[in-house]
């Protein structure tokens, strides 16, 4: 196998609700409120109780090889030509996938806090720090996780509890005032990003060391990492109203600033910042570890690790090249993104798994 260390159903967990929260703890309230204005959080629901049926089909496929990756079994199922061209597809989602907040956390660095700092030694830097971490391994990042886990929500739990005194309930009315078309386009979206990334799992679910017991913790981590962007777009509605949050590119970070606590606890901003970057680093670094492990199986690699190097360096023009800008990137997640997210993550593993059995794979090996 590509990677020799194994995790357990736990760290595989802690991953996934780190890696869901990720990038979309920022991204997806602007998303859905400008989908589904005041109705953003009913799109999460929709959105999230959908992306179950797509773990059923995850879980399905990947248990029928349980000590294969999707890259190694599509050929098993596909054929060689086809099985490398269904990991080609995967690959390049996942590498958008990591090139897509590459930009993102440097866009923020270099406009709130760093703006006299080129976009491109920011990227380069963050770029270092991540192929170092994948070069590390899987054990060593899953391990970290579980430190940073439960910090994370700690300190984001407590901005939220800091903004309750402004909320504001009305905010939430009418409900559903334009209907249910928008609702449901905010769920498609929300679907499409930040759910339908968990697909990038099936190629970790062989370094579990308890199959069995990593289906459950596929389900529970897509559940809480969802929840809580849940609740963070009902606290941005809540506390920015609509409007706000619509004119805001970081609504998030944005509301943090409103923390007054008896004119002596202020602007916690800074936690949500810290928050985001532990986040977006898990999100990224998942990504670009198994960017490595498709690309080496591709390529019929023994190692992953000689292929970070590489990788890395290109990394960092594409991912000005891929998102030159905001607008852009609002453009691209909401009008592109989600049909070849779903056509990849939906459609290529229903097909897999249709013809997985009519070919009646894998193979049972009768006992002499």
């Amino acid at each position: 196998m590509l990677e020799k260390g194994q995790i357990s159903s736990r760290q595989f967990g802690v991953l996934l609700c780190l890696y869901t929260i990720g990038n979309a703890i920022i991204y997806s309230p602007p998303q859905l409120i400008f989908l589904a204005k005041q109705d953003a959080w009913l799109s999460i629901i929709v959105g999230l109780l959908a992306s179950m049926l797509l773990i059923v089909f995850y879980c399905t496929l990947g248990g029928k090889f349980p000590n294969l990756n999707f890259a190694q079994y599509s050929e098993q199922i596909l054929g060689r030509f086809f099985g490398k061209l269904a990991a080609l597809a995967a690959l390049s989602f996942v590498y958008i996938s990591t090139l897509y907040p590459l930009w993102g956390i440097s866009d923020f660095l270099a406009t709130r806090m760093l703006s006299k700092t080129p976009i491109e030694v920011i990227i380069s830097i963050t770029v270092i720090m991540i192929a170092f971490s994948v070069i590390l391994g899987l054990e060593t990042i899953s391990r970290v996780s579980e430190i940073l886990f439960p910090w994370t929500l700690l300190f984001l739990f407590l901005v939220i509890l800091m903004l309750i005194p402004q909320m504001k309930p009305t905010n939430f009315l009418p409900v559903l005032e334009e209907g249910i078309k928008p609702t449901i386009r905010g769920s498609v979206q929300f679907l499409s990003f930040p759910l339908t990334a968990v697909f990038n799992f099936l190629m970790l679910l062989p370094y579990v060391n308890n199959v069995s017991k990593a289906k459950k913790a596929y389900y529970l981590g897509t559940v809480i990492g969802g929840t809580v962007i849940w609740i963070v777009t009902m606290t941005n509605i809540a506390v920015l109203g609509v409007s706000l949050a619509l004119g805001s590119i970081y609504p998030t970070y944005d509301m943090a600033q409103k923390i007054n606590i008896g004119d002596f606890l202020q602007r916690a901003e800074a936690i949500i910042a810290i928050i985001w970057f532990v986040t977006q680093y898990f999100y990224t670094v998942i990504n670009f570890y198994i960017t490595t492990l498709i690309l080496a199986q591709i390529l019929g690699l023994k190692e992953y690790r000689p292929l970070v190097l590489p990788i890395g360096v290109i990394s960092v023009p594409l991912a000005n090249v891929l998102i030159p800008n905001i607008p852009y990137s609002f453009t691209f997640t909401n009008k592109i993104w989600p049909a070849y997210a779903l056509t990849v993550t939906l459609l290529l593993p229903l097909l897999m798994l249709l013809i997985a059995k009519l070919r009646h794979l894998p193979k049972q090996t009768k006992k002499p």
